[in-house]
Order: C-alpha cells, then structure tokens, then sequence
C-alpha cells in the first residue's frame, strides 16, 4: 500500500540524488512501518530503514533523538563495512559527515534531526508556512497538546536550511545547502 501512495514525483527525484552523488548513503527514517526497502519502486535508492517500531528503537520515535542517533549508527555501520565513501573533511559536516534530513514535519523531522546534527529541508507542499493549531476531526489530540506542538514547530523553523513545496526541487536543494 505504501508503495501506491508515494508523494508525486519521489523516484524521480531519488534518481536525479543517485546520479548525482553517488556514493551517497541514503536511509529512511519513519514512526511508521513503510519501509522504502520492501517497496519495489523505491529499494533501489535506499540503504537503510529505521523505524520507531525496530526493536532497539522503540519507544524512542519522532521526535526523539534515539531513532536519529540509531539512524546515525546505521549510517557508521555501513561506512565501517566499506559499502560507501567517507567524505573528505571538505565535504564532511561538524559531525564528520553531511546529514540532509528531509521531512514534512517541522517538530518530528526539521526540529528533531537539527538537534542531532542534522542540516533539514522542510517538504511543506503548501506555498505558505502557516501552522494551523485547529483540531482535526480525526484527532484525538487535545488543544493543549496542539498549542504544545505549534510551540515546537515555532522553535524548529530556525533549523530549516530548505524549504520546498515539490519533491521536483530537492535535488537542487541538496547541492544549495551542500555548498554552504
């Protein structure tokens, strides 16, 4: 079912970041059980999948660091296993290595992956960058829990190195916030 409803325009994207940098290790980080790898249309662009559900990670999800930190350690497993490239310290982060973190969720992806090192470009899919704190039908969130969370996206928008609004954009998001 997930593989059906992929954001418009996800693979080609993912090709154009493959061709593009191709030693780049790219992983999945998700609350969820859809995982990129076991989707035929998306396996091929993706090293690694973290989930919040992976024994060792739960309960420790979104917006926790614990899912970034085992997503990180993933990353340090791969490297130590000779299955991608350790940049030179040009094209390497404060942290040793550039993390792109790209997200829909200002608390659970910008927010929470900046506070782990990570440099975040927010996929908003609306032109503007309001935050409604209504209560959807659907939720079972109180108001109070609402105010707590736009109060947590307020605070993340300082980490946003990107903002696009289609999946179009991110290769070239990527190489804007590479180069500085």
């Amino acid at each position: 079912s997930a593989d059906r409803n992929l954001y418009p325009f996800a693979s080609n994207a993912l090709e154009t970041i493959r061709e593009e940098h191709p030693d780049a290790i790219i992983g999945a980080i998700t609350n969820g059980r859809g995982n990129p790898l076991e989707m035929p249309s998306m396996k091929e662009y993706f090293d690694f999948c973290i989930s919040g559900e992976d024994d060792g990670v739960f309960p420790r999800r979104k917006p926790d660091k614990g899912i970034y930190e085992a997503a990180v350690s993933k990353y340090n497993q791969i490297i130590m296993q000779g299955q991608g490239s350790i940049l030179s310290s040009q094209e390497s982060g404060e942290n040793g290595f550039n993390w792109i973190h790209v997200g829909d969720d200002l608390a659970n992806d910008v927010g929470a992956s900046a506070a782990c090192g990570a440099k975040s470009i927010w996929f908003t899919m609306e032109e503007d960058d309001g935050v409604d704190a209504r209560l959807p039908s659907w939720s079972t969130a109180t108001q109070e829990e609402l105010r707590k969370r736009a109060a947590l996206d307020e605070m993340a928008r300082e980490h946003v190195s990107a903002k696009i609004v289609s999946l179009v954009e991110l290769p070239a998001s990527i190489v804007d916030v590479l180069s500085r």
